[in-house]
């Protein structure tokens, strides 16, 4: 048994990497979907300048509150520092969400603690449009 161990040792570690990788990468995928589900929105600050690699990746840091909890992420585009836009998130697993990059918000001051839903938003958003950011992400 342990020559058979031994002689498969590179073939069984790559197949539990691959394992694990392929676990990850469907668990991120099934998050994402949920956010197509169980849509609602607020809004992110985006909190800092792009920057090259730090602890939390390349890009800009964003910040958002949902049930008066604070969430915090980074994406990899090049927005300004201090400026609002529209976010989507799953309503259950409210560290799944998409920044809408599309939707700046410049004169919005108070947003319900949940969210809003798609039809209590106080601008208008093209909901297909906005599916399709999702499912890219």
């Amino acid at each position: 048994m342990k020559n058979i161990i031994d002689k498969n040792f590179y073939l069984i570690l790559i197949s539990i990497l691959v394992i694990v990788i392929g676990y990850w990468y469907l668990s991120s995928l099934n998050g994402l979907k949920n956010v197509s589900k169980r849509k609602k929105y607020t809004i992110a600050l985006v909190t800092s300048d792009w920057h090259h690699k730090d602890t939390n990746g390349i890009g800009v840091d964003y910040e958002y509150f949902v049930d008066s909890r604070k969430y915090s992420n980074t994406i990899n585009l090049d927005l300004k520092k201090e400026q609002k836009y529209l976010l989507v998130f799953d309503s259950i697993v409210p560290e799944n969400n998409v920044l809408l990059d599309i939707y700046p918000i410049n004169n919005l001051s108070s947003v319900p603690v949940n969210g809003w839903k798609i039809d209590e938003l106080p601008i208008k958003v093209n909901s297909v449009e906005i599916n399709n950011m999702v499912l890219e992400e």
